[in-house]
């Protein structure tokens, strides 16, 4: 079945849909769909690579480098890529369907080469409005002069609709002149996610807010800021930049971009979403005497929940959607309660003789990773392993599927989830 609707015109912003319909909504290419809520085997003989764009840019001969810009529903994979979003079955083989914005792109897949770290797209976002499942990603473009008028960016929203892998809607919102200084390229966009009737939009340093309804653009935040901000608690929690060449937190309301609060004895280098409530901000914490940590706020107030020596912490920190946080770097996992802040417990741990996985997933009360002996699962509560002959460490799962890469090539592949 063919995705109708290709080639949009000028009153529906739509771009174009390319490609065969990757859902099979039939099923007669293989069986039936299955989730598991908190899978720790998946089936290694019924691997779907996944398009190329799922990993260009981002893996070199040594592995994954950089995170895969890719966002599972249902068995399905949505690749953001610098010039569309590719949508591609993960669970049968199928011709992926590829959105495109109306204008030329910044970048191109052709632009990449093999150079690891040459991708701009991030992951796109799966998020539920007015009684749809929608997956969203940007993209800049390059909107050609007439007359006159100077050809200037924009940044144009895609959003597809996961029941029939086609364009719902698109928004284009124009860029102004580059206004900062800090590392910020002009490719640089994302979907930070959906809050009631507004997608927060992130490009070239700035954030904007689209409403659902209109496919309008409805605020643009003051200022200029980092990629990478989060939705928790209501709240659009960001790294702005000041005057000084700095960066500190702030928090906005998602609905207008306006600011309810800003901590300026923070100099903020990284940002993670710790939790739906609270988020987890690293740099020199106190201006007087530069020292460096992380600490852990409620998003809603900015309210310090605890406070931790060394940055490492915040790294990479991801909320396993029950009571855990877990924070990996430096050949070091731990694991924090949500809710306090306290260490719930760390690995290495030498008087257990048990070393620190390479994590690849946390999510459903589970820890993915690699260690020397292959994939393993750990609880995440606990620390414990759980499944130590997993089949793969995913870096993407739904239940339906995981997502890692072949040992033999690398290729981004989809492997079904077993029990």
């Amino acid at each position: 079945m063919l995705v109708a609707g290709c080639g949009g015109s000028d009153g529906d912003d739509k771009g174009a849909a390319r490609g065969g319909d990757p859902r099979d909504p039939a099923g007669t290419q293989g069986p039936a769909m299955r989730e598991v809520k908190a899978p720790v085997h998946f089936s290694t003989g019924k691997a779907v690579a996944l398009p190329e764009s799922a990993g260009a840019g981002n893996i070199s001969i040594g592995g994954l480098q950089h995170p895969l810009p890719l966002a599972l529903h249902r068995g399905m994979a949505y690749i953001a890529r610098p010039d569309g979003m590719e949508i591609a079955s993960g669970l049968r083989k199928a011709a992926p369907v590829l959105l495109t914005p109306k204008h030329e792109p910044l970048t191109t897949m052709d632009d990449l080469g093999l150079t690891v770290g040459s991708n701009p797209a991030r992951r796109p976002v799966i998020a539920e409005s007015k009684g749809k499942t929608l997956a969203m990603s940007s993209v800049v473009t390059k909107v050609p002069g007439s007359g006159t008028t100077k050809g200037h960016h924009e940044v144009e929203l895609l959003v597809a609709d996961t029941d029939t892998a086609a364009m719902e809607w698109s928004a284009r919102i124009p860029l102004g002149e580059m206004e900062y200084a800090l590392d910020v390229k002009e490719e640089d966009t994302e979907v930070v996610g959906l809050y009631g009737d507004t997608v927060a939009l992130y490009a070239q340093g700035r954030l904007f807010g689209v409403n659902v309804d209109s496919h309008q653009k409805v605020w643009t935040a003051p200022g200029t800021y980092a990629a990478g901000a989060v939705l928790a608690a209501g709240k659009l929690v960001a790294l702005r930049d000041d005057a000084d060449g700095d960066r500190r937190p702030v928090g906005l309301n998602p609905a207008d971009g306006s600011q309810k609060w800003a901590i300026d004895d923070v100099s903020a280098e990284t940002l993670n979403a710790a939790s739906p409530s609270t988020v987890i901000v690293g740099g020199y914490l106190s201006s007087e005497d530069s020292r460096d940590g992380s600490v852990l706020l409620e998003a809603a107030s900015s309210k310090r929940i605890e406070t931790y020596d060394g940055i490492m912490k915040a790294d990479s920190c991801d909320y396993d959607g029950r009571s855990t946080t877990i924070c990996a770097g430096a050949d070091a996992v731990t694991a924090y309660n949500t809710q306090t802040g306290k260490e719930r417990w760390t690995l290495p741990d030498k008087s257990g003789n048990r070393v620190a996985p390479e994590v690849t997933l946390v999510r459903a009360g589970l820890v993915y990773g690699t260690t020397e002996n292959g994939p393993v699962v750990l609880d995440s509560t606990t620390g414990a392993d759980k499944e130590d002959q997993p089949g793969i460490a995913p870096y993407f799962s739904d239940g339906y599927v995981g997502i890692a890469l072949t040992d033999s090539d690398h290729t981004v592949t989809a492997y079904r989830t077993e029990n």
